[in-house]
C-alpha cells in the first residue's frame, strides 16, 4: 500500500484488532507479520531506484533479552554518497499501551538506528522520546534492514510480559533535510523539520506474543 505524507515519521497509528496468535513455543513460527505487494511505491525522483523503498514484508520478534525487527524490500543498495537525500525506514508497534518506533536512516555520511516511544500528535508530526541508539544491519544480499535493541531500553514503558505486540506498521521514506528536532529532555518532534515523503507503507492486524517462535533470528 502506498500513501504520500509530509514528515518521514509522521505515521498513522492504526487502532486495529485481531485474534490472538499462538504463544511462545507452539504452532508455526511467526513470519511475514506484515506483507505488502511489490511495485506499489509512490514514485520518487528521476534516476532513483524505487525498489530501495518498496516494502515487501516485515517482522518483529523477541527473546528474553532482545527485540529485533526486520524490514524487507524489493531491492536494497548502498546509499549514494552524492545524494543529499537520505533513505528512512521505520517499524512501529504497540506494547503495554505505548507506541514504539525502530528507525533506520541511511544517510550520506553513514547509517543511524534509533528507538523512539511516542506520546502525542503535534501539528508537524508526532512527539516522542528518543530511547537511544540500537544496532542495525543493512543486508543488501537479502534486501533487509535489521535492527536490534535490548528489552531494557524500552523500560519503564513496556515490560513485554503478559502482553503482545500489535498495530504493526512499516514505512519507507525519502527525506531531504532534518528529520526531527530534539530538546534537552530527550523529546523528539518527528517530522516537524523534515521535507520527507513516505514512499511506501504497510500495516497489519497480526499480533506477536513476546518470545513466540519466529523466522527472525533475534539479535542477529
Amino acid at each position: 500500500m502506498r500513501t504520500q505524507r509530509v514528515g518521514v515519521a509522521a505515521l498513522v497509528v492504526f487502532g486495529l484488532w485481531a485474534a490472538p496468535v499462538a504463544h511462545a513455543g507452539g504452532g508455526r513460527p511467526a513470519c511475514d507479520l506484515i506483507n505488502d505487494a511489490s511495485g506499489d511505491v509512490m514514485p520518487t525522483a528521476p534516476g532513483v531506484d524505487n525498489g530501495n523503498y518498496d516494502v515487501t514484508s516485515a517482522d518483529v520478534a523477541t527473546d528474553r533479552r532482545h527485540l529485533t525487527v526486520v524490514i524487507r524490500l524489493a531491492s536494497l543498495a548502498a546509499e549514494d554518497a552524492a545524494s543529499p537525500a537520505s533513505r528512512d525506514y521505520e517499524f512501529d508497534f504497540v506494547a503495554n499501551g505505548h507506541t514504539f518506533g525502530m528507525q533506520a536512516a541511511l544517510l550520506t555520511g553513514g547509517a543511524s538506528y534509533t528507538a523512539v516511544v511516542y506520546d502525542m500528535a503535534t501539528p508537524g508530526g508526532r512527539s516522542g522520546t528518543n530511547l537511544g541508539a540500537v544496532t542495525g544491519v543493512v543486508d543488501s544480499t537479502r534486501h533487509e534492514i535489521r535492527m536490534t535493541a535490548p528489552l531494557s531500553l524500552f523500560a519503564p514503558y513496556a515490560t513485554f510480559k503478559q502482553t503482545y505486540l500489535d498495530q504493526l506498521y512499516v514505512t519507507s521514506a525519502r527525506a531531504v533535510g532534518q528529520n526531527g528536532t530534539s530538546s534537552p529532555d530527550g523529546k523528539v518532534t518527528v517530522g516537524a523539520q523534515s521535507t520527507a515523503v513516505v514512499v511506501d507503507d504497510a500495516s497489519s492486524t497480526a499480533r506477536y506474543s513476546p518470545g513466540q517462535r519466529s523466522c527472525v533470528h533475534v539479535g542477529k
